[in-house]
């Protein structure tokens, strides 16, 4: 009889370390919940711009010390605020975005808004007035 108690203590033992095994491979399967929902692929869509900007998001408060800082990442000149949504080198024609009150100062962004109409002569030649001079 006690023997046979001893047996069945051990099969229980066993079953049980099966479940929380199995219990615990569950945990540790995917995701959690609202994460890796939409995949991930190490191909590259054609239409997938990872400097596209939403212009809806444009703009913001930024303080104004950080504003009197930042500079352009390219040639360390001043930037000029335009219409509380684009901080502009007048030396190169870069623009970059403020969205959602964080400037993005990246030099590809910058390059990417790109527009050679912004350049002055004064402003290549002399710099350009500070942030927040317009």
């Amino acid at each position: 009889m006690r023997r046979l108690l001893k047996g069945l203590l051990k099969l229980a033992a066993l079953v049980g370390l099966i479940a929380t095994i199995a219990k615990l491979a569950q945990l540790f399967k995917g995701s959690p919940d609202g994460v890796g929902g939409e995949g991930f692929s190490f191909t590259s869509d054609a239409d997938d711009d990872p400097y596209a900007i939403d212009e809806g998001t444009l703009g913001g408060d930024v303080s104004r010390e950080l504003l009197d800082r930042l500079v352009c990442p390219l040639d360390k000149g001043p930037l000029e605020l335009v219409d509380g949504k684009w901080l502009v080198n007048r030396r190169n024609g870069y623009r970059y975005p403020i969205t959602d009150g964080i400037p993005v100062m990246l030099i590809e962004v910058g390059e990417r808004y790109r527009d050679p109409a912004l350049i002055t002569t004064a402003g290549a030649a002399n710099g350009t007035p500070a942030v927040g001079a317009i």
